[in-house]
């Protein structure tokens, strides 16, 4: 009954999508850490820059504002040695001792680790710039580098030599942060957690949300999608089918009823039970309603609490004689069924509480008195739902399987999993019992991708007839009053 496991991409995107506030919130939390961090133990520094021009022609031709090509090449590749020449301990003492007066105790070492040299492109152009964290001082130490970087390479070198084009002035914007670069970094990161995380619980997550995740695992079908009503949580009774229902949960159980009755042609028994896998999935309200709306079909319906262990269909009828008899008396002899039974009426079902808790509710219905008392009610109603425990929780609905025609499944939106559904159909498959569909019973339910919930209401209301009854009926009664 099961199918084997897929990932559907487009349910994955539609997940993640419905979570993207994690995914934002994951973002700004990454983008804030990252700024923070590149913020809490950071110092402004501040770059000067000056450039000189050097060659490896004849200085003399400088003069007439010429240079050969070769000139340019070979002062390009000497820039290398210039800047080995530069910061070289000779250079590097000299600069010391030049800016001595000014920054007492500045040594060689330090001023080295401030200098840089890089070509301006293709050019004999050099640019030498000096990085710390006092702007006066780049611009000092740079200034005193350019006065003494000419001389110190035309005597090293030997060859060429280098001007001066601009000396260093003070900067006064300190060198720009990465500031926007460790946010978007931060941001992606947190980004990519968050999908990751959302990935991983999509595929680790058994609740059941939709009904296509039926469809999708199972062979089984879904035979209706039925609306839950969150509001009415607090009564039971409130769940209760009736004439004045809306035309949604109306159609819905119509559909439930008719898929019901299609999957029991050419059975012999029209006998069929409500189950789930554990408590609390609404069996028991659908197999209710269930009975209502096969009695307002024209149906002959009978309607047995077979849940002896936790009967509730008393309260979803709001009946008040708790002490009446019901199915664990029929089986016991105490009574006959017929005195048991609780007759609807019109357009209503016939209802067999279960009666007193008996102390072995799975040996009664597995009973011979079980099995004649369903043959014998076969003949009188049109239908018999019985409301049965979940198979998962006690074994009274095995015990009814080789009883009845098939079982109605209930799976209730964000409360069933997966691995609740297989256990039960696996325990279904071993004692035979024919499982004939699920219902879908939720509170969000989906109308397909395109059409929402607002647009298949619009159309329910177009097609309630008992609305145009009633102006009918109205403009019938003005009418007679005129």
């Amino acid at each position: 009954m099961k199918k084997g496991f897929r990932i559907d991409l487009v349910r994955l995107m539609m997940y993640i999508l419905k979570r993207v506030w994690l995914v934002i919130l994951c973002m700004a939390i990454g983008a804030g850490f990252m700024y923070w961090r590149g913020n809490r133990n950071h110092v402004d520094t501040y770059t000067a820059f000056g450039t000189m021009y050097v060659n490896n022609s004849n200085p003399n031709l400088i003069n007439y504002q010429y240079a050969s090509s070769s000139d340019i090449t070979s002062a390009v590749m000497l820039i290398d040695t210039y800047a080995v020449v530069v910061r070289s301990n000779r250079v590097m003492d000299k600069v010391a001792e030049q800016v001595a007066d000014k920054y007492p105790g500045i040594v060689p070492e330090f001023i080295a680790s401030t200098v840089s040299m890089s070509p301006v492109g293709e050019t004999g152009v050099v640019r030498v710039s000096c990085t710390t964290v006092s702007p006066q001082m780049s611009a000092d130490l740079c200034n005193a580098i350019l006065d003494v970087a000419p001389t110190a390479i035309q005597d090293v070198v030997g060859a060429g030599n280098a001007q001066v084009i601009d000396f260093a002035s003070v900067p006064m914007v300190p060198n720009g942060r990465s500031t926007f670069r460790n946010i978007l970094i931060g941001a992606l990161g947190g980004g990519v957690l968050a999908g990751g995380i959302l990935v991983l619980c999509f595929l680790l997550r058994q609740r059941i949300e939709d009904s296509g995740e039926l469809t999708d695992n199972y062979t089984l079908p879904v035979l209706s999608e039925i609306h839950r009503d969150k509001k009415r949580n607090n009564d039971t009774g409130a769940f209760m089918l009736k004439q004045n229902s809306s035309m949604e949960d109306l159609e819905s159980y119509a559909k439930l009823r008719m898929n019901l009755f299609y999957t029991l042609v050419g059975k012999n028994s029209h006998a069929v039970m409500v189950t789930s896998a554990v408590s609390g999935e609404g069996k028991s309200t659908i197999a209710a309603n269930l009975a209502i709306s096969c009695a307002m079909g024209g149906k002959k319906v009978l309607l047995i609490d077979a849940d002896m262990r936790r009967a509730c269909q008393r309260d979803i009828f709001r009946r008040n004689d708790r002490e009446g008899k019901g199915l664990s008396d029929v089986l016991s002899g105490s009574c006959s069924w017929k005195d048991a039974v609780v007759f609807g009426g019109k357009e209503s079902p016939d209802v067999l509480h279960a009666g007193s808790l008996p102390p072995n509710p799975a040996e009664l219905l597995e009973s011979g008195a079980m099995k004649g008392l369903l043959e014998k009610l076969e003949t009188k109603y049109d239908m018999v739902i019985l409301d049965c425990p979940p198979i998962n929780i006690v074994s009274d609905p095995q015990a009814l399987s080789g009883l009845v025609a098939g079982a109605v499944f209930v799976v209730r939106q964000g409360f069933t999993d997966h691995r609740e559904v297989r256990k039960a159909l696996i325990s279904a498959e071993m004692t035979g019992l024919n499982i004939l569909g699920f219902v879908f019973y939720g509170e969000k339910l989906k109308q397909g991708s395109y059409y929402n919930r607002k647009h298949y209401q619009n159309y329910y209301h177009r097609y309630d007839t008992r609305e145009q009854a009633d102006s009918r009926e109205q403009a019938q009664r003005k009418g007679s009053w005129n």
